[in-house]
């Protein structure tokens, strides 16, 4: 049964357990549910418990969840690994068959690439997280052209037929595909909080625009630093959370207040350069958490580059490996990689000067 409005805890944040938020919300009240529990490994703001535990208390949560969810919702889960004296389990492998006996469909299986990760000397380097992505049933809502991305080939023409000389993909753009590769939010990224893990806001407004429209109701009961409320905020939908970390509560609400603290503080870089943008008032009077310089700089003098950039770097420096342990395999010269000072300005050997090294060896 669909609950009135005015009955809900609307753009709210609330500092309290994500359980006893889920409770008090009606059957069928929430179009979006996107979250990122805790993942039991261990880290600052965790509490380690026994694997089967966590999973037992995690059922709790995702059932309420799936009561929640409107008939045309979609919940949006992401999850990482859980490690134990060098076993590795993929916990989207523990989380798939807990969702499906919430009743809920599997629609995608994300996967979340980045070029860095946890480093390992026994096994092979941690370079991605998953987002699982499940329905209440078949009427969800996708708005593809909401989020679609240049076709790798635009200008690409039929040469035959009926079409011949027409455009052979669709001019607004193609599908983003199952693999993202958003930049991690750490040091250097205009959004980073005292949060240790936290959303990009681009991963974020995918998800949203893709599977709500205006008006809807976004649901974070892990909430942390805000980044869901801040995105839903942005795109005029409607927010509800909850988080049981005081201090990361006070960061979200700072980031959506868009305003500085009384000692002129701002909780990232981000809200700063939103906040001088909007009121034309000189940055230098204001600071953010975890600045280090004497002065925050200016969003004109920052590089930031879109997933597709990222995308393409990270297939650049895969195919350059590969392609590098090819050559060693076969005992033949190993190619220079084009970046080799990783300074992002292509370095080419004396050899490369005469002649291009192909590393797109299949392509």
């Amino acid at each position: 049964m669909n609950s009135n409005l005015e009955s809900l805890p609307l753009n709210q944040i609330l500092l309290e357990d994500s359980l006893n938020l889920l409770k008090n919300l009606p059957d069928e009240s929430i179009d979006l549910v996107v979250s990122s529990p805790p993942y039991n490994l261990g880290k600052e703001y965790e509490t380690k418990q026994a694997l089967e535990i966590y999973l037992q208390q995690q059922t709790i949560i995702l059932r309420e969840c799936s009561r929640v969810l409107k008939n045309t919702g979609s919940i949006f889960w992401q999850v990482g690994a859980f490690s134990d004296k060098g076993m590795l389990i993929p916990l989207d492998i523990r989380f798939f068959p807990i969702l499906e006996s919430c009743g809920l469909i599997p629609r995608n299986r994300i996967i979340w690439a980045r070029k860095h990760g946890l480093h390992a000397q026994k096994k092979f380097s941690c370079r991605h997280e998953t987002i699982l992505w499940f329905t209440k049933s078949d009427t969800y809502k996708f708005n593809l052209d909401a989020i679609r991305v240049p076709q790798k080939y635009q200008n690409k023409k039929h040469f035959r037929g009926d079409r011949k000389g027409q455009l052979s993909c669709n001019p607004d753009g193609k599908n983003p595909g199952d693999i993202w590769l958003f930049r991690n939010v750490k040091h250097n990224h205009e959004e980073q909080t005292i949060h240790p893990c936290q959303f990009p806001e681009d991963l974020i407004a995918r998800i949203i625009l893709s599977t709500t429209d205006q008006s809807d109701i976004v649901l974070d009961p892990y909430m942390g630093s805000g980044t869901v409320a801040v995105v839903a905020k942005d795109y005029e939908r409607y927010f509800i959370g909850s988080d049981i970390e005081p201090k990361y509560h006070q960061v979200a609400l700072r980031r959506l207040s868009g305003e500085p603290d009384e000692n002129g503080y701002f909780p990232n870089l981000k809200t700063l350069r939103d906040y001088v943008e909007k009121t034309g008032e000189s940055i230098d009077k204001f600071r953010f958490d975890l600045q280090i310089g004497n002065k925050a700089s200016e969003r004109s003098q920052a590089k930031i580059y879109p997933e597709e950039y990222h995308l393409q770097s990270m297939e650049d420096r895969l195919l350059y490996e590969e392609a590098a342990f090819a050559a060693n395999l076969r005992q033949e010269k190993i190619p220079t990689d084009p970046q080799l000072n990783g300074k992002g300005k292509k370095t080419k050997s004396p050899d490369q000067k005469s002649e291009q090294i192909e590393l797109r060896l299949w392509g």
